[in-house]
């Protein structure tokens, strides 16, 4: 779903009652958001470039809306100008990407402590403004589903990594794949590449420290991406691995490219997906949130980077494998993610780059993967309709084919 450019926009909707009233029953009707808003009694405010609206919840139920400010105050107040909120009811943004530094237009005022702890709701609110009065979206096309159980058996192994006990899976033989997950995920990230892949190649999955069963690093999780880095190379040199490809995801997305950037010639190919040499995208409140208020954040982050040309079922793995992250792991993973800008070292890259992402991630945007193509001689880009933030999850398929086609085209 492509994003509705801003600027003076008719926001006809906030005018009127019957709308808003159906906002009012959809919220009522959601029983994921009455659950979510059962303990958050609040009245919250939306204010537009000409006007307002306020909703009064308690008990998890809307039990009023008014136009304006209510007599009493609003806790929160949701501020943004027109175009933004014309974007948000079109379904083209919501609370995550709206909030989001550099990304959205959506300012918190009043106590945003208390609406990032209670970010489901405040979440689910902004998604009744975009299907109030509609009708029902007609669910797909989704994206094909992959075989299973047909290739080389997986395999799982321990080995020492700077003094650290790490967890690898493999399978199957021939030029290695070394896969680097993304943010507060593990090898598990990879299950549907390292059973896709291993008919023709050694695909490697490896749990970084902290991070699933490999044993956090003395003095707590890495804070840097170089960190990681520095421990990815020891591992690979570890494995005796020579001129091996290299995937990462997100996290491991920027990651490949420093790896790269570090050893110019070295890699046989390197697939950095929904990943950039520059992401300051993750704002200190979410990182500080995310100790309090993790399982919420992450359900919602994730289901709103997910595509939407992914099922259902898929859909819920990516939350499922996020939501199993202890809140530290993924606040220093999002730190370092934070502080990321490698833009003056990823020109040294002299092995083959596919900078791949899915056409819903408005995390990382076109645009954004376009400025580092044009710093990376000979990059090119790879783009996978209807897929999120998660592609390897959610699109296995076409994600697999990417990976093998660009691969197999750079085999030395």
């Amino acid at each position: 779903m492509s994003k509705t450019p801003r600027g003076t926009t008719d926001l006809k909707e906030f005018e009127q009652d019957s709308w808003w009233e159906a906002v009012r029953a959809e919220l009522n009707a959601d029983t994921v958001w009455t659950e979510a808003a059962k303990y958050f009694p609040a009245r919250i405010e939306f204010r537009s470039d000409h006007g307002s609206w306020t909703v009064d919840t308690r008990d998890g139920y809307v039990v009023s809306v008014r136009q304006g400010s209510h007599p009493q105050g609003a806790d929160v107040t949701l501020v943004a100008p027109d175009a933004e909120w014309r974007r948000v009811i079109d379904g083209k943004t919501d609370w995550f990407e709206g909030t989001s530094p550099g990304l959205g237009e959506i300012t918190v005022e009043g106590d945003g402590i208390a609406a990032m702890r209670n970010v489901k709701a405040m979440w689910r609110l902004l998604g009744a403004l975009s299907t109030a009065g509609k009708p029902a979206a007609e669910p797909g096309p989704y994206s094909p589903d992959p075989e299973t159980g047909r290739h080389t058996a997986l395999t799982g192994h321990y080995i020492e990594v700077n003094g650290l006990r790490t967890y690898y899976e493999e399978a199957g033989e021939g030029d290695p794949i070394v896969c680097i997950h993304a943010a507060g995920q593990d090898t598990l990230m990879y299950r549907h590449v390292l059973e896709g892949l291993s008919d023709e190649f050694r695909v490697i999955s490896i749990d970084a420290p902290g991070h699933g069963k490999t044993l956090e690093p003395v003095g707590g999780a890495f804070r840097d991406i170089s960190d990681h880095a520095d421990f990815n190379e020891a591992f690979i040199d570890a494995l005796g691995l020579q001129n091996p490809a290299i995937v990462g995801c997100s996290m491991g997305g920027n990651m490949v490219l420093e790896l790269a950037a570090r050893r110019p010639d070295f890699y046989r190919a390197v697939i950095s997906a929904e990943g950039s040499d520059y992401t300051p995208t993750v704002s200190d409140t979410l990182l500080e949130m995310l100790l309090l208020n993790g399982a919420q954040i992450l359900e919602g982050w994730s289901s709103s980077m997910t595509g939407y040309r992914t099922p259902p079922e898929r859909a819920r793995e990516v939350i499922w494998q996020l939501r199993r992250v202890c809140p530290e792991v993924i606040a220093a993973d999002l730190t370092g993610y934070a502080g990321f800008d490698r833009r003056d070292q990823v020109g040294r890259i002299k092995s083959p780059v596919l900078l791949l992402r899915g056409d819903a991630d408005w995390l990382v945007p076109q645009a954004m993967v376009e400025e580092v193509s044009s710093r990376i001689p000979g990059s090119r880009i790879s783009v996978l309709e209807g897929t999120g933030h998660y592609p390897m999850i959610e699109n296995p398929v076409e994600f697999n084919q990417t990976v093998r086609d660009f691969v197999k085209e750079n085999r030395r």
